[in-house]
């Protein structure tokens, strides 16, 4: 038997749904019926804390918090099969995407994906194209004719930061050292 969690309402974000539902438009997630097919499909079902047609339900319930520091929203392959097989064309991969964005903004994210932005806001790129890194891959490139790469403009990325939330998370690791 199952240990039941009592959540006391005022613990409840009443206007979770609508925030969620206003920035996904016609794929809204007020649409679930909570039959279960995305659950069904899903390829990572077995290692998430929450099933999708759960992060829905607890989304609907507005369990903010509960959603928002879940691994269900990071640990999803964002294969799509949910979203393919939904009879109410809820789009499970567009909300995920919302939700990882949220909790990025309110600080909700696994340890091991600050690195990665770390290396991100420092050169552009997700993975380090500095040293020998950069020498093999552009001896490989100039190999094959492939043009130089050519590194972003970190400018260009200051929107993409605010609207994820990625810029949140800078500012706590630089305010922390």
């Amino acid at each position: 038997m199952t240990e039941e969690e009592v959540i006391d309402s005022k613990d409840l974000d009443y206007k979770f749904r609508y925030e969620i539902s206003e920035k996904v438009g016609a794929k809204s997630l007020l649409k679930c019926i909570q039959c279960g097919v995305c659950s069904s499909g899903c390829t990572v079902t077995e290692y998430v804390d929450l099933q999708p047609n759960r992060v829905v339900a607890s989304c609907l319930l507005g369990l903010r918090n509960r959603v928002l520091s879940s691994n269900s929203i990071w640990t999803c392959s964002l294969c799509h099969r949910c979203t393919e097989r939904c009879p109410k064309g809820v789009d499970y991969s567009f909300i995920l995407a919302l939700l990882r964005n949220l909790a990025m903004k309110e600080g909700y994210i696994p340890e091991e994906y600050r690195g990665t932005i770390q290396t991100l806001h420092k050169n552009g790129f997700v993975v380090p194209y500095t040293g020998g890194l950069a020498k093999n891959i552009d001896r490989r490139r100039d190999r094959f004719n492939l043009p130089k790469i050519v590194p972003p403009d970190l400018k260009e990325l200051e929107s993409i930061k605010i609207e994820t939330g990625i810029g949140n998370i800078l500012k706590e690791e630089e305010e922390e050292k």
